[in-house]
């Protein structure tokens, strides 16, 4: 099989998992097939096509299993609950870093260029990543399932995402990290796709559905524990990105408390997933990516 078939493959079943959880079924066993059928295809070709080795599947099974155990406990102190909840970060940190051992993640762009004053660009499609994303919305999350919710969901999302864009695009500017840059690209299309399954999806699985929420619940009693886990989701947030320098740290820690606030009011984690991806998109269309170089 050509490489190019082999990453359609691999990283298209993947996402092809990823949607299917918002397919909406009655039957327990069928819920689970619909996306559980995918992944374990995308797998398979995975491990054919050398993106993936077999020690992976252990860290894949375990995830698996840390967020099935999480979501079949209901007790938060739980010995099983906080295991479990021990497991999923410190995995979560290894997808997030590519530390852990067995993904040989494709490299979809090398080196391009953007804008004339832009840093050179490399964009991987990270399959460790999206695990992340895949699990803890399947076992740890409740999903929009009808045309009402996702209507009430956009009504209340989009004037908020407009906010946060404004806020944080604003800053970028205002720091010399962007400038103001409109372009239109074909490569658009296959970076919105790895955008949206493969680093917003992901992100807001983590840092909001997981951290913030579990955050909230721990500081349920508090005056202002919103605001706290708010902001400390955010800020771990933020230090994910610390290999983009402090400024984007810092931009990324703003963004964190939008995409954390827009969570909090609408209860929904496909809001935070539409805000992430509404800003990072704008930033690609409109202004200098990945950044300026100094």
């Amino acid at each position: 099989m050509p490489t190019y078939l082999a990453v359609v493959a691999t990283y298209g079943l993947l996402s092809c998992a990823i949607a299917m959880l918002w397919v909406p079924v009655r039957d327990a066993r069928v819920a689970m097939a619909r996306w559980a059928v995918p992944f374990v295809l995308s797998l398979l070709v995975g491990l054919w096509a050398g993106f993936l080795g077999s020690i992976a599947l252990a860290t894949v099974v375990a995830f698996a299993l840390a967020c099935y155990a999480f979501s079949s406990e209901r007790n938060n102190r739980s010995i099983q609950r906080v295991v479990a909840a021990v497991i999923i970060l410190l995995l979560a940190a290894g997808f997030m870093s590519h530390t852990l051992p067995g993904y040989a993640n494709y490299k979809m762009l090398s080196g391009l260029v953007l804008s004339p004053d832009a840093i050179p660009y490399t964009r991987y499609l990270n399959f460790d990543k999206a695990l992340i994303g895949l699990f803890l919305l399947a076992y740890c999350h409740g999903l929009l399932s009808t045309r009402a919710e996702w209507a009430t969901m956009l009504k209340a999302t989009i004037p908020q995402a407009m906010v946060v864009a404004g806020v944080v695009l604003a800053l970028g500017l205002a720091m010399d990290y962007v400038r103001f840059d409109p372009k239109w690209t074909s490569l658009f299309y296959p970076w919105a796709w790895s955008n949206l399954f493969f680093t917003c999806l992901p992100e807001e699985a983590l840092f909001r559905g997981f951290i913030q929420n579990q955050l909230e619940r721990l500081f349920a009693g508090l005056q202002y524990g919103g605001v706290l886990a708010i902001a400390i989701a955010s800020l771990v947030f933020g230090l994910e990105h610390y290999a983009g320098g402090l400024t984007y740290v810092l931009l990324a820690t703003v963004g964190g408390m939008g995409y954390g606030w827009v969570y909090q009011k609408t209860g929904r984690i496909e809001s935070s997933i539409l805000v992430h991806f509404s800003v990072n998109a704008l930033h690609f269309v409109f202004f200098t990516y990945p950044a300026l170089k100094h």
